[in-house]
């Protein structure tokens, strides 16, 4: 299997999603797709798709230009090529599991619109600092993937984001909340004949430790095994 993530622009963040594929399943081979290299044709080559984290997407691309000055680290280049990687992402119907920034930038892909700075607008316990990482509860929709994969409505969450979905786009059902509202993880509503997708606010590569984090791991890539099966059969 192949698996593609996207650039974060840090080697050693970007080293983390790698570890924690790679500590569920060390033969997969990982591709970093990244604006820099301008490789978004190879979506065609991959079977699974990792939008990883990292700055803002800039504000214009949901029409909110407005929103700019509280914006961070954003990079108009990464979000045109992420956009793009989606896209193609999207049509090849392959899986794709979204963390942080990840999960913004497919809201944002799908017509959503984002928070542009949680604690400007009330919503205080979701930044972590240098000394110490914030953690917060979930509370998981009971019918969802999500609680399928975890395999509880409650959870410990790791937050470290100053930014999330206002507004989910097309498609998506919101299937975690924080306990001041907001939305940690999204889904597609109806999945029939949809590929595999799950965006969440946490980072699950920094707990790969825990038994939930891990969990999402080892799904997200049966999800990529089994859609790879399917093809192989049509084809």
């Amino acid at each position: 299997m192949r698996i593609g993530i996207t650039d974060c622009l840090k080697e050693g963040k970007y080293n983390l999603y790698v570890r924690w594929i790679q500590g569920v399943e060390p033969d997969i081979e990982i591709l970093k797709l990244s604006h820099k290299t301008k490789n978004a044709s190879s979506v065609s080559q991959l079977d699974g798709l990792l939008l990883t984290g990292g700055g803002d997407v800039h504000p214009r691309f949901y029409e909110k230009k407005e929103y700019l000055p509280k914006t961070e680290g954003v990079d108009e280049e990464r979000d045109a090529f992420e956009l793009d990687v989606i896209d193609k992402a999207l049509d090849a119907d392959i899986p794709i599991f979204g963390i942080c920034r990840g999960m913004q930038v497919m809201n944002v892909y799908l017509g959503g619109e984002l928070i542009p700075d949680l604690r400007s607008e009330g919503f205080e316990s979701h930044t972590s600092t240098k000394d110490a990482e914030t953690t917060h509860s979930l509370t998981i929709h009971p019918h969802s993937l999500l609680k399928e994969i975890v395999g509880n409505t409650e959870i410990t969450v790791n937050s470290s984001h100053h930014q999330a979905a206002r507004t989910l786009g097309r498609g998506l059902l919101a299937t975690a909340l924080s306990p001041d509202g907001v939305t940690e993880a999204a889904e597609w509503a109806i999945k029939e004949g949809m590929p595999f997708l799950l965006v969440v606010q946490w980072h699950p590569e920094r707990m790969d430790e825990d038994g939930a984090s891990r969990n999402l791991a080892s799904f997200f890539l049966r999800e990529v095994q089994h859609s790879k099966r399917q093809k192989a059969t049509t084809y």
